[in-house]
């Protein structure tokens, strides 16, 4: 069965969505700093996901261009496109190493068990949807994605009344940040809908998919960056601190999001694996529990900004492209 448009909308937002987001860490250094400039930069940023995520679909649709690979080598010469494929896979082999490692840290808080314990039980889980194909990934996403769009809404609804008005930044870099959040977030969301793409029927479900699913994440982000004025400190977890300060409760199911929001994540990293490689890769990809010893901080201090550069390559692609056949993966 087909994929509908939502599904693939929230497939897309669940790739983008990792635990820096669903926190409000994330938002908070690339806009909320920025006072309300910031809110500028979400829209720019908003209007830039949903246009790279319709042109990702529609190459996996129109062209079966499944993997990145393939999209790659739709531009650059082949000792690039070999160097970077190798650079690619080894970041999503570690991003899934950055998300068992969170993974992990998140359910060791909430149910005390050991970090690798949390780890291997976040990859098993990951590994297990990723396996079973689009489908399964597609229905995860729609399962789970709800419950991040749910806690974020009623957090940021109970706590509106209380915001303030932050300053603007007098400082120009609020443009140069969200383009920067932009290249963090779609490395993983350009791969995954390329997957996506060739399940969907026409240009117009791709626009719809690609519309909704930036709409979506441009309203959280001005949710996040809204209630963020409510707190004078921003800690390492602001919305969970922002939850918990409401209730207890609160505090605990918005917990429940970050590994919500990593296991998201880590399903669209394993489903690209899964597309370049096939299943087998994702045997291999399962011992990124392990990255768990290293420390979740410092795999995102290291991963983070080459990300960023290696997403560039992806994205240009599919706004320019020479005139050849490209292989369907």
């Amino acid at each position: 069965m087909k994929p509908s448009f939502w599904g693939v909308a929230l497939t897309y937002v669940g790739a983008v969505i990792g635990a820096g987001f669903a926190s409000g860490q994330e938002i908070y250094q690339f806009f909320g700093r920025f006072g309300s400039a910031g809110i500028v930069g979400i829209a720019v940023a908003g209007l830039l996901f949903g246009a790279l995520g319709y042109l990702a679909l529609e190459r996996g649709r129109k062209e079966q261009v499944r993997s990145f690979g393939a999209l790659l080598g739709s531009l650059y010469p082949q000792g690039v496109v070999r160097a970077a494929e190798g650079v690619t896979t080894a970041f999503l082999v570690v991003g899934l190493g950055v998300v068992s490692a969170g993974g992990g840290a998140a359910v060791g808080q909430l149910i005390h068990i050991p970090l690798l314990v949390g780890g291997a039980f976040t990859t098993g889980a990951i590994l297990l949807v990723a396996m079973r194909g689009t489908a399964s990934v597609v229905r995860a996403n729609s399962l789970l994605v709800p419950y991040l769009i749910l806690l974020v809404v009623l957090v940021a609804a109970m706590s509106w009344s209380h915001a303030i008005q932050r300053p603007v930044s007098s400082a120009p870099g609020w443009l140069l940040a969200a383009f920067l959040y932009l290249s963090y977030n779609i490395f993983t969301g350009i791969m995954v809908l390329l997957g996506l793409g060739r399940e969907l029927a026409s240009r117009r479900q791709s626009l719809m998919a690609a519309a909704l699913g930036a709409l979506i994440l441009s309203v959280l982000a001005y949710l996040e960056h809204h209630v963020l004025g409510t707190i004078a400190h921003v800690g390492a977890l602001p919305m969970v601190d922002i939850a918990a300060h409401l209730h207890a409760v609160w505090g605990i199911l918005f917990g429940i999001s970050l590994w919500i929001a990593l296991f998201t994540t880590g399903v669209a990293e394993a489903y690209a694996l899964r597309e370049q490689y096939g299943s087998r890769i994702l045997w291999l990809a399962g011992a990124t529990f392990l990255f768990g010893l290293l420390g979740f901080e410092k795999l995102v201090a290291l991963l983070y900004p080459l990300m960023g550069v290696v997403a560039v390559m992806l994205w240009v692609p599919l706004i320019y492209r020479r005139n050849r056949g490209v292989p369907g993966g």
